[in-house]
């Protein structure tokens, strides 16, 4: 049977398999099924063009809700934040550890106030003594008075497991660091303070010495992955951290493929983070930012040579794997809390975010809680300061549902599902594409009125690809256009700050090149409203 009339209302199909179809409107648009017997078949009903296919690398589910994270903190905590390190080499006994007032939900809410998606902890960092209540080591905050005292009182000890509930509680995402690297079991690290007590455990990190200390990891990776909070329900994992960092000539080959069969069994939905991956890379530097241009992209796995920081900024376009970045940064100087330092200031934390979340990077900020087992309350105002500041420069969107677009070329034809309206409606899921043939393209939008635009904040479809690879902010002004801002990578998210406000009631975003048709999920202008004369 062949179907290819076109209905009143309905887009021209053909079909020519052996079965009935049926078109209605509801699925306009969509794929619509249909059968015969023994026989299915599968219809796109488009005008012109189907929907843009995937272009080369695409994000997985999680890591596509991962990039709309943008913003959230790491947590160091631990006994450095007692003896005043950054990576224990001191190796104290437990009894080092003594919050005297740990509120975990008081993290929680100041993160959650402070407009941030969620918090990483440090389950354990290099000094490996773990806060969580693993039967992996001795080595471990449970065997500390500080954890005794709070059990006899039938209070919970295990801070990995109170984190994680308070995360929950006030609604933001929680991850795990867990560091490969291990001082307490590398043999060229000195311990002399732990000789002769229950914590002079073997020497197994290295691949010279006795033992496996792949194992002891993996065990440590699977009670994390696994772990339940106290009312029995199990922790949802957003991201864990595999730093490959290490301080010592120690060799040691770490079972990566294990680790991650670890948790893709337990925890499919977390974001592995890496050197290079697997599901997200290092910026290439710890202050929070990157260049201008950013791929999401690279062509090296976690189990190859490692790209140098700059090649990590940069990324690989059209990369083998889609493995984006994130920006690790700290508040105060340090990772962990030390009394002599002092935070940021809110200006240098808005040009930070500038050069991260507005390049397309995730934003990682680390606020370590001080001795008593908080977030400074100095440290916690700054967030809230920064968070007015970020919003007051952000909340002054300009382009709205409703006012006059226009574009150069729209697919198909098909200003429904593929016009340049699209980009104005807040729906991370439409967007106005082009022909496959074309690669190049422009949307202007009217204002409706004069207005003072400073920023601009424009992003490309990445749920199929990323494909542009130049772009331009034109202003209509003094009767002519004026660009404004020219760009290389798009991807995610671009915001575009201006050095002055510029007077206009015209804008103008152009693709200049993309490898691939051009997909802009969204575009938008900042500013404020000229008044009347």
């Amino acid at each position: 049977m062949e179907y290819g009339k076109s209905q009143p209302g309905f887009p021209s199909v053909r079909v020519s398999v052996g079965c009935s179809i049926e078109v209605s409107p509801a699925r306009y648009g969509k794929e619509t099924r249909c059968r015969s017997h023994t026989v299915s078949c599968l219809v796109n009903a488009v005008y012109g063009q189907a929907p843009p296919a995937a272009y080369l690398r695409t994000p997985s589910a999680p890591q596509l809700e991962w990039h709309r994270l943008e913003y959230y903190a790491f947590v160091h905590f631990g006994p450095n934040t007692f003896t005043d390190e950054e990576w224990g080499r001191s190796q104290s006994t437990p009894d080092v550890f003594t919050p005297t007032a740990l509120d975990t939900d008081q993290w929680a809410k100041s993160f959650a106030d402070a407009g941030m998606a969620g918090m990483i902890l440090t389950a354990k960092h290099h000094d490996g003594m773990a806060l969580w209540d693993t039967n992996t080591t001795t080595y471990k905050i449970g065997n500390g008075k500080w954890a005794k005292d709070r059990v006899e009182n039938d209070l919970n000890a295990d801070v990995v497991q109170l984190t994680a509930a308070s995360a929950r509680k006030y609604g933001i995402k929680f991850g795990i660091y867990l560091s490969p690297w291990d001082i307490h079991r590398d043999p060229a690290m000195p311990k002399p303070s732990l000789s002769g007590t229950p914590y002079d455990e073997p020497q197994i990190f290295g691949d010279a010495n006795a033992g496996d200390y792949n194992e002891l990891y993996s065990q440590q990776l699977t009670e994390l992955v696994t772990m339940r909070l106290s009312d029995g329900s199990p922790i949802q994992l957003s991201e864990l951290w595999l730093d490959g960092n290490s301080g010592s000539n120690t060799v040691q080959t770490f079972n990566w493929t294990g680790f991650r069969n670890i948790i893709r069994e337990h925890q499919p939905d977390a974001i592995m983070w890496g050197h290079q991956g697997v599901d997200a890379r290092w910026v290439g530097n710890e202050d929070g930012v990157t260049v201008a241009t950013n791929w999401h992209t690279i062509s090296r796995t976690q189990d190859q040579p490692h790209y140098s920081g700059e090649q990590l900024q940069t990324g690989v376009r059209d990369g083998a794997y889609w493995t984006p970045a994130e920006a690790d940064a700290r508040l105060r100087d340090g990772w962990f809390y030390h009394s002599n330092e002092k935070s940021k200031t809110v200006d240098v934390l808005m040009n930070m975010y500038l050069q991260s979340v507005g390049r397309s990077v995730n934003l990682l900020l680390d606020v370590p809680p001080d001795t008593t087992g908080k977030i400074p309350e100095e440290d916690v105002e700054i967030l809230l300061q920064f968070k007015v500041q970020r919003d007051a420069f952000l909340n002054r969107e300009l382009l709205t549902p409703g006012l006059a677009v226009n574009a150069s070329r729209i697919r198909g034809g098909n200003s429904t599902l593929y016009g340049p309206a699209n980009v104005l409606d807040g729906n991370k899921d439409t967007y106005w594409a082009l022909d496959d043939e074309d690669r190049t393209g422009w949307l202007e939008v009217d204002l409706g009125g004069a207005y003072a635009v400073d920023a601009f904040i424009t992003q490309e479809h990445i749920a199929l690809g990323q494909r542009i690879g130049g772009y331009a902010i034109d202003a209509f002004v003094n009767g002519t256009y004026e660009t404004l801002v020219t760009g290389t990578s798009l991807g995610y998210k671009r915001i575009d700050k201006l050095s002055r406000a510029v007077e206009t009631n015209r804008i103008r975003l152009r693709v200049t090149q993309a490898n691939a048709t051009p997909l802009v999920n969204r575009f938008q202008a900042l500013g404020t409203r000229k008044n009347s004369k």
